[in-house]
């Protein structure tokens, strides 16, 4: 078997996205990429290739971390089979997905899976997509009797294990095909809950929207509490189910302002709404070329008073931008206690936000 897949289109039942569907038949993946998915791909690769000469010191420093377990987890195969990037047939062909590193070793097995975010994911023991990923290597390799499914998180330190068995398959094998077949089923249930922040369903989606009324407390997952009025509530579970419920109520309100524009753009008339245009702002993204343009009628010192507070990340990457190899950071330090011994930098006042565990 090859250890270097070519890239495919995505399945349609995803391994990544199973543990949504198993939450609601129903979810749909927006499939839209972001600046931390992107991340994500470029370090992917990286660990791929072994070859870190494009990411930065945080990034490559992560991906060192992922590769020291990786490299201590070998360390205790006898002469292993490697497979990084490796495309299984999961479920005899239902759905296929690519794992991040396998080694086989005998009867042995290996699964791994980097998630460089900073969220949480669910415990190996219960995840979907590592029951999936496990579920296509015991059938790619008819030999392995056991495995270590292991999912690498460098940003939250944290490393979630689980061992499965060859008698597990049958019970994996059940459970990837009923949430396939529930999410293929003509009348998929929908059950809210916060994988609707990343359902390309939310405008659509009829039981998301019954959350907005007192009716919507018959469902499980996400519900609106009795009391509506936050000063009013004094139980903590309480204000815990409503910022839920914000999270997600933000995101479809701004998924309907986003696709009620799209179809008014597109000629269909929304009754009580029209389309109004407003001027943009104004903005002047080079400063050195407005300075050019306008040197001869005021002095540096006059110009530089209109530009604003100045970054100060923007400011000292660009000062170590040439240190000599290995002095960077100090370059960096030696600038932020300058400014700082010098009253130029000014700290805000700290912050207090409520993160969801």
């Amino acid at each position: 078997m090859s250890n270097k897949t070519p890239k495919t289109r995505h399945a349609k039942h995803s391994p990544s996205s199973l543990g949504y569907k198993e939450q609601c038949p129903a979810f749909r993946n927006r499939g839209t990429s972001s600046a931390a998915a992107e991340e994500g791909t470029m370090m992917h690769e990286a660990l791929e290739l072994d070859d870190y000469s494009g990411l930065t010191e945080e990034q490559a420093f992560l991906c060192g971390l992922c590769r020291d377990f990786r490299d201590g987890e070998l360390a205790k195969l006898d002469n292993p089979a490697q497979y990084r990037e490796l495309k299984l047939e999961i479920a005899g062909g239902l759905t296929f997905g690519t794992a991040d590193f396998v080694a086989v070793a005998g009867k042995k097995a290996v699964v791994m899976d980097w998630k460089m975010g900073s969220g949480a994911i669910e415990p190996a023991a219960s995840n979907a997509q590592g029951c999936a990923y496990a579920l296509g290597v015991f059938e790619a390799f008819p030999e392995v009797e056991a495995l270590e499914l292991h999912f690498v998180q460098p940003r939250r330190e944290l490393i979630s294990s689980h061992t499965y068995t060859r008698a597990d398959v049958p019970m994996m094998l059940t459970r990837v095909n009923t949430i396939i077949r529930r999410a293929n089923a003509r009348n998929r249930e929908e059950h809210p809950g916060m994988q609707c922040c990343y359902c390309r369903k939310q405008a659509t989606c009829a039981a998301l929207r019954n959350l907005a009324l007192p009716i919507a407390a018959r469902y499980g997952g996400l519900s609106i509490p009795e009391e509506l009025h936050p000063s009013n509530i004094t139980d903590p579970a309480t204000m815990a189910r409503c910022l839920d419920c914000a999270k997600v109520l933000k995101d479809w309100i701004e998924s309907v302002n986003f696709h009620a524009l799209d179809m008014a753009a597109n000629g269909e008339e929304i009754p009580g709404y029209k389309v109004v245009a407003r001027k943009g702002r104004k903005s002047i993204p080079d400063a050195l070329a407005a300075f050019g343009a306008v040197k001869d009628r005021m002095t540096p010192e006059a110009f530089i008073a209109c530009c604003g507070s100045v970054g100060v990340e923007a400011l000292v990457e660009t000062l170590s931008a040439d240190a000599p190899r290995g002095q960077k950071q100090k370059t960096k330090d030696d600038a932020l206690s300058r400014l700082t011994e010098e009253g130029i930098i000014t700290t805000g006042a700290p912050g207090k936000y409520l993160k969801r565990l």
